[in-house]
């Protein structure tokens, strides 16, 4: 069962997260994405450690801050 992830003062859900592909990859919700990625875009934060809280691999939590950078995130409505 997937764990509610603590980020400072509020909780990320995993539950959304589904295994996609042939090889059994983790397909996590947007939200979930952007929401790691704004906290990895503030000052004095640690992009590894995010990433280690959360179970996940580094490179994947830059390739996440690129592509919000880059505006991929955003939604028709925002």
């Amino acid at each position: 069962m997937p764990a509610k992830q603590s980020s400072g003062d509020h909780f990320l859900d995993t539950a959304e997260v589904v295994t996609g592909g042939r090889r059994g990859r983790p397909n996590y919700p947007l939200e979930f994405k952007r929401r790691l990625a704004v906290e990895a875009c503030e000052p004095g934060v640690s992009v590894a450690k995010l990433a280690l809280r959360y179970g996940l691999n580094t490179n994947m939590v830059f390739k996440w801050r690129r592509q919000y950078r880059a505006g991929q995130f955003d939604t028709p409505g925002d």
